[in-house]
């Protein structure tokens, strides 16, 4: 038996999970996705959590609802890869073999690295859109929020998401617009 092994059950995992298990034959291979978390958020549902066109529990899913069924669902957090040796070593010590790997752990924002981003105005007028906390401070200060400037600043490229600054600035024509 041949094994398919994906790391990260976000977006990317689930959906390559969801992909895959149509094209690997079992019982040939065996697909196993790896992620320590509880929750599967969907980041792009961030994007429209500060205009109230999404909710927390439209983003916030078990993950298990999006692993299907044939693909083992492995919780623990991953320790550390050996790609000499095809295998994935998790905390608790086991080991897998594979002979696919997807590595599909996304990415995460550093405001830590620009200086003065997490003084006192971090999520009370300085934002980030990129995690579930960002976005849900923005929804609550543009809730209460009655105009004035509104400014984007990408601070450093790449970023996580090209296409979220002008989404934020301009949501209703973006995403509403045939």
């Amino acid at each position: 038996m041949k094994n398919l092994v994906i790391l990260g059950a976000g977006t990317a995992g689930t959906m390559m999970a969801n992909h895959m298990i149509h094209h690997l034959k079992h019982p040939e291979w065996n697909i196993a996705i790896i992620d320590e978390k509880e929750e599967h958020h969907y980041q792009p549902g961030y994007l429209f959590l500060p205009f109230d066109i999404y909710t927390p529990k439209d983003i916030i899913k078990t993950i298990e609802e999006f692993i299907p069924k044939g693909v083992q669902l492995i919780k623990q957090k991953i320790d550390l890869i050996q790609p000499k040796e095809n295998k994935i070593k998790l905390a608790d010590g086991t080991e897998l073999a594979y002979d696919i790997l997807i590595i599909a752990t996304g990415t995460k924002i550093a405001p830590e690295e620009t200086e003065g981003m997490q003084a006192e105005e971090w999520k009370k007028s300085v934002f980030d859109f990129y995690t579930f906390e960002g976005a849900l401070a923005l929804r609550d200060k543009l809730r209460e929020w009655e105009g004035g400037k509104l400014v984007v600043h990408i601070t450093e490229m790449p970023i996580k998401c090209p296409v979220a600054p002008p989404v934020i600035c301009f949501p209703g024509r973006l995403l509403f617009q045939a």
